[in-house]
């Protein structure tokens, strides 16, 4: 039920868009883009509700979204060629004219391309399950901080961003000035309508919601240039095991995942735009998804804009000036107004602006190994990450599939000059561009690139994640240039080779016997697991966390909080899963006073008997903590423990109330809460 709740709130409202424009394929290219277009809904609906002095919970979000959608498909049918016909003094003839109009006319797929998109979209949401399914909570620090964001929406019954992103759960300061938090309001939706628990819903996203887009957004952007169903399937599977499509998962960054799965429907939109025959309507759209994605994970919009150059210059249609004016100034318009209440916060978001000093300064030798030619960087799932120790080269299924990857990526070069490949050439200028950007700003220290490399905080890695669906797409390129060579081979030897060489078997066949292979390897358990279990030792495994979880939400009492080691030892997801305050949220951003927070550790210290702790139980009776608790496993990645177990264990500030597994629950004394003057 969760899944099946989790996927209407994301896709209907942006699938009801596609009824402005006729049947054909630019509704089906608003279907494609539909999560997208849901989330600009979302940004449009949270950015003026507040201003216009209306409900701004996430399902008064819900309703607007609906509501912006019905309008929008009623205002298109009304006034995009006027109410009725021409003759309108005729009555009798114009109702019957209004009600066609009105109707919801009936679409048609060819089989084809339903077998093409359902396929690719069972594969990858297969291994979503394989690598992320059956925890009990998404791994990752950052998905503990977006499960900290999601119950705030759900408990203050406000999506604006100095509501959802405070310090804590009670006695809450505002962290930050802005925070991309439409995919936040959608998880906040899908869990108040399903009554299921945050984690499951975002675990769908990761799961279910990021693979369907990115197989329909590619599939459908691959058929629009002029690909062939069975190239198009390939092209379309092939990410979810060629490149890192996983490994934002493992960090917790969801919508780092999601956002580039969305890429190849809305960079299509945007090239409709300008190339297609509805440049209003497709503009609109486009500027509304657009919006969608700066409200979900912003600087994916750069990507996207490269990619949505490349397909304009490549899509088949004759360009019409007029019509390029008129759907780039609709995109303008339509991806301003959802973000004009909040430009000024969005343009001076000091989250967004922070860098960090390249890695590689001036061994650019270094870089472009990193970027281009350590094999690393093309093994299946893109795991362990370039650079990493663990280089499993002397596994069998890793060397078969280097064997099959790098040639072919080397070969889909050749798509620029051959015009079967005109699918491929926007994803390859695009993993150029952004592979040149990321070699570059891995190295320099220049102004120009921190300037850009600040967009994604400098972490290099994030590049990668940005284009993570590039070598997927280009291997099948380069396996299909491969098919072309032989076929035009075939054609100079042999009459029969001639014909051959005309008929789209070869590229379909090329693909297919390099896509295979390389699932069928992806699948075999040497291959996938390592990237599991890195997934389980960033995740609250084991039955004791949700027992531990339910424990505290029967027990605390009403307005007090629960104190814990922050995102370290899993303990957030007892507020984001069961609704348990706790004492830390999101720490304030640069520019923003911190001595809410400090007061918060400050009674942390005092209660785990830190060395040098200062008497702070003023500050715990102030943030109400009424139980403190502690895990064994721990978030790997260099994070320190806040506390001496010894300390703690023989503090009189707290007392050992409950345990389960290694989960150890301590109620707060008299002691701990002793104020005085000092203090």
């Amino acid at each position: 039920m969760i899944t099946l709740v989790a996927l209407a709130v994301a896709l209907v409202p942006g699938a009801l868009l596609g009824f402005t424009l006729p049947p054909g394929r630019y509704r089906w290219a608003i279907w494609a883009a539909a999560p997208a277009l849901t989330l600009g809904l979302i940004s449009l609906a949270m950015s003026w509700l507040p201003k216009l002095g209306l409900p701004d919970s996430a399902l008064a979000v819900l309703v607007a979204e609906l509501l912006l959608a019905g309008f929008a498909v009623l205002g298109s049918r009304l006034v995009a060629r006027g109410i009725t016909q021409p003759d309108r003094t005729n009555t009798r003839q114009s109702r019957p004219v209004l009600r066609k109009r009105l109707r919801l006319s009936s679409v048609r797929a060819y089989w084809s391309d339903l077998v093409g998109v359902t396929v690719p979209a069972l594969i990858s949401v297969a291994f979503g399950w394989l690598i992320l399914g059956r925890l009990n909570a998404p791994p990752g620090w950052d998905a503990m901080n977006h499960g900290f964001l999601t119950r705030r929406i759900m408990d203050t019954d406000s999506v604006l961003i100095s509501s959802t992103c405070a310090t804590g759960a009670t006695d809450a300061a505002v962290s930050c000035s802005f925070y991309p938090l439409a995919a936040n309001v959608s998880w906040a939706q899908a869990a108040e309508l399903s009554g299921g628990r945050v984690s499951a819903v975002m675990t769908v996203w990761s799961v279910v919601l990021g693979p369907i887009a990115l197989v329909a957004g590619v599939y459908a952007a691959v058929r629009m240039l002029g690909g062939r169903p069975v190239v198009a399937a390939c092209a379309a599977a092939a990410p979810a095991v060629v490149g890192p499509m996983w490994l934002s998962a493992v960090t917790g960054r969801i919508t780092e995942m999601t956002a580039p799965a969305m890429a190849g429907a809305v960079a299509l939109l945007v090239a409709l735009a300008l190339r297609g025959a509805h440049p209003v309507r497709l503009g609109l759209l486009a500027g509304l998804a657009g919006a969608g994605i700066v409200m979900t994970h912003t600087y994916d919009v750069l990507f996207i804009g490269v990619l949505a150059l490349g397909m304009a210059l490549f899509l088949p249609d004759r360009p019409v000036w007029r019509h390029v004016g008129l759907g780039f100034s609709a995109m303008v318009i339509a991806g301003l107004i959802p973000l004009v209440p909040i430009l000024g916060a969005l343009l001076g978001a000091n989250g967004e602006r922070l860098s960090i000093p390249p890695r590689m300064l001036g061994r650019y030798g270094e870089s472009w190994e990193y970027w281009v030619t350590d094999p690393q960087r093309y093994i299946l799932f893109g795991y362990p990450a370039v650079g990493g120790e663990d280089f499993p080269l002397d596994m069998p299924a890793i060397q078969v599939g280097l064997w099959i990857v790098i040639p072919c990526l080397a070969l889909s070069v050749f798509a620029l000059v051959l015009r079967p490949l005109r699918w491929a050439r926007p994803w390859l200028i695009a993993g150029a561009v952004f592979t040149l950007l990321g070699f570059w700003t891995s190295a320099s220290d220049s102004p120009a690139a921190m300037t850009v490399s600040s967009l994604w905080y400098g972490v290099r890695a994030r590049v990668r994640s940005m284009m993570f669906p590039v070598h997927g797409l280009l291997t099948v390129a380069g396996a299909v240039v491969l098919a072309l060579a032989i076929a035009w081979l075939a054609g100079r030897l042999t009459a029969r080779g001639r014909a051959l060489r005309d008929s789209p078997t070869p590229a379909a066949a090329a693909a297919a016997l390099v896509v295979l292979p390389l699932l069928g390897l992806a699948a075999i358990p040497d291959s996938w697991e390592p990237l599991r279990g890195e997934m389980k030792r960033r995740a609250p495994v084991g039955g004791s966390y949700p027992a531990a979880y339910r424990w505290l939400a029967h027990n605390v009492p009403p307005d007090s909080v629960v104190a814990y080691d922050r995102n370290r030892e899993f303990m957030t997801w007892s507020y984001a899963d069961y609704g348990v305050p706790l004492l830390f949220g999101i720490p304030p951003l640069p520019g923003l006073p911190d001595e809410n927070y400090q007061q918060r550790w400050a009674a942390w210290d005092w209660l785990v008997d830190n060395e040098d702790a200062m008497p702070a139980g003023c500050e715990v009776r102030r943030l109400n903590i009424s139980y403190l608790v502690v895990g064994k496993r721990r978030m790997p990645g260099g994070w320190t423990r806040h506390y001496d177990p010894d300390r703690l264990a023989t503090s009189d500030r707290i007392d050992l109330t409950h345990q389960v597994g290694n989960i150890r629950i301590f109620r707060v004394t008299d002691t701990g809460r002793s104020c005085t003057e000092a203090s």
